[in-house]
């Protein structure tokens, strides 16, 4: 009975986790944008729903990084972002995505061409 007890508890700690299509193994692209943090995530926002897209805001992490999700038109999660201050006046956002789906990098693309620069 213990031993049941033990593998329940155990599966139960495991828990699932829906990444999407963004994969085990996501591609990554890193923005960086010469703006506070408030006004770049404001700018993802506009320019995703500008590609049909929607940001959605997730729990952030230590250190005070904001996450988002990318949801694409049929509310599917294609991307997750994480946004944080890179210095005083300037503002970071890693992007991980399915290596496998051009559309979605191609959005990332545009949300980066359109609020910053963009380094692979």
């Amino acid at each position: 009975m213990k031993r049941i007890s033990l593998c329940l508890f155990s599966c139960f700690l495991c828990g699932c986790v829906d990444v999407g299509q963004v994969s085990l193994h996501p591609q990554t692209t890193t923005g960086y944008f010469s703006a506070h943090r408030g006004d770049v995530e404001a700018c993802l926002e506009n320019e995703a729903l500008r590609q049909q897209h929607q940001l959605q805001k997730d729990d952030p992490l230590p250190g005070g990084t904001d996450r988002f999700n990318l949801l694409n038109s049929q509310s599917e999660v294609v991307a997750w972002i994480e946004v944080a201050p890179f210095s005083n006046r300037e503002t970071s956002a890693q992007f991980y995505y399915a290596p496998d789906k051009p559309e979605t990098k191609s959005v990332v693309a545009a949300l980066i061409s359109r609020c910053g620069s963009i380094r692979e």
